[in-house]
């Protein structure tokens, strides 16, 4: 493998992932695998460790930024990120150099990167995995791939309900139909993701059940670890020990709904006893600690952006969690939370909540933007501790078996599939 212009590659063993398939013996084919990705994030890195610790999977990563790998400034967080936990290891990663004039990876223009080009050839890759359909690398990288005829894997977290509308969700829905029948399978990481794949004309013998995961393990043990430490925990926020706590960890950006939730939380002003913690940072924190403050809102929490091992704390010291964004494409906060037994209450149209979130079940769903909902949801959970209690029983109980070796699973009959109908 030559090292790509302006990338990085640190190979090892993903921690602890070695032997999690020592069992299944030499694998007759191992698969030479490239996936093309935006920016490194801490649950789809996890898994690609778990992807490439598997012996059929020869994996190799290109990242389109190094944001939350070198301590850049995130424009979503508004602070400086690199992730404190290890994403690097068990698989080669490269950061190709970005000759956009104006490097962004929220302008289609802000992308390109001609040297995977170069890079993703078929002598060096049996599948290229391809995330999503964004930027001008994307398209670039996509027309050079059918061109050789190197099969394509697509793997997104495009949700069926959609943002867009009218002229413009014609015009898209047109351009993909035109690429999607060239693409030779496609990872469904939910529920409603696969929904929007087979609105589009997808066959189902083409979409492969990838579950989008956390490090259930990681969560877990945080959780057992951090159970007698609560009342410190709380302590340390100026939250008293016996308090009901509701939680939101976000990117504060006007869609996640954060600014309905302090609305629906001001609404509980006689209920003394429930605090609500808001974790993260970016655009939006200055209008809503300047709302919080101007209407006198108590026991508003702003404790800022928390690091991928800070964030447990908040979790264990939790009664309820709440995601109340627009249109999530997923919200792995959602697992994360589950694995710390808490109830959920969320927005009936992010594409976890298809597959995690049970009305009524391990949780609550409103309408987005429907902030008497909210209310009426956090103030009954907060008022009913029995509830909250089996509510996070399930939650705890229904995370289990949404986990990375069911992604692996998924990935790898994808490629078997991709193998079987691939006729250079």
């Amino acid at each position: 493998m030559q090292s790509v212009e302006g990338g990085s590659s640190r190979p090892g063993n993903a921690a602890g992932a070695e032997n999690v398939f020592k069992d299944q013996g030499a694998p007759q084919r191992v698969y030479r695998v490239a996936i093309v990705f935006p920016r490194a994030q801490p649950y789809y890195c996890k898994f690609f460790q778990r992807l490439a610790a598997h012996p059929a999977i020869e994996l190799t990563v290109y990242f389109y930024s190094d944001l939350g790998a070198r301590g850049t400034l995130d424009p979503g967080y508004q602070v400086p990120v690199e992730w404190d936990l290890d994403m690097w290891t068990g698989y080669s990663h490269y950061f190709p150099r970005n000759y956009a004039p104006r490097p962004d990876l929220s302008r289609f223009s802000g992308i390109f990167h001609p040297s995977l080009i170069r890079d993703l050839s078929p002598s060096r890759y049996d599948v290229v995995v391809m995330h999503g359909w964004w930027g001008a690398t994307t398209w670039m990288t996509l027309a050079a791939l059918f061109a050789r005829s190197v099969p394509v894997l697509m793997y997104s977290d495009k949700n069926v309900i959609d943002w867009s509308s009218g002229w413009r969700q014609s015009l898209r829905n047109r351009l993909l139909r035109a690429v999607f029948w060239r693409i030779r399978a496609f990872t469904a990481i939910g529920r409603r993701n696969a929904e929007f794949y087979r609105s589009l004309g997808i066959p189902e013998a083409k979409i492969f059940p990838t579950p989008l995961a956390v490090d259930n393990d990681f969560f877990q043990h945080e959780w057992r670890r951090l159970q007698p430490q609560r009342p410190a925990l709380r302590t340390q926020v100026g939250i008293p020990s016996d308090a009901v706590v509701i939680l939101s960890i976000s990117r504060l950006l006007p869609w996640k709904g954060i600014l309905h939730l302090v609305k629906a939380f001001s609404a509980l002003r006689d209920y003394e006893y429930v605090h609500l913690v808001i974790t993260g940072d970016g655009p939006q924190r200055t209008e809503l600690e300047a709302i919080v403050s101007s209407q006198k809102i108590p026991r508003v929490h702003f404790v800022g952006f928390q690091n991928y091992t800070q964030v447990p704390a908040y979790y264990a010291m939790s009664d309820i969690f709440v995601l109340p964004s627009f249109r999530e494409p997923w919200g792995c906060v959602v697992s994360e939370a589950m694995n710390f037994a808490l109830p959920i209450v969320a927005s009936r149209d992010g594409g976890a909540v298809g597959d995690l979130v049970e009305d009524g079940g391990n949780g609550l769903l409103f309408d987005y933007g429907n902030v008497e909902q909210l209310t009426g949801h956090l103030s009954y959970l907060a008022a009913n501790a029995e509830v909250r209690r089996k509510m996070g029983e399930k939650s705890a109980a229904m995370v289990v078996d949404w986990n990375f070796d069911k992604g692996v699973e998924g990935f790898l009959q994808a490629l078997q599939f991709v193998e079987s109908q691939h006729r250079p």
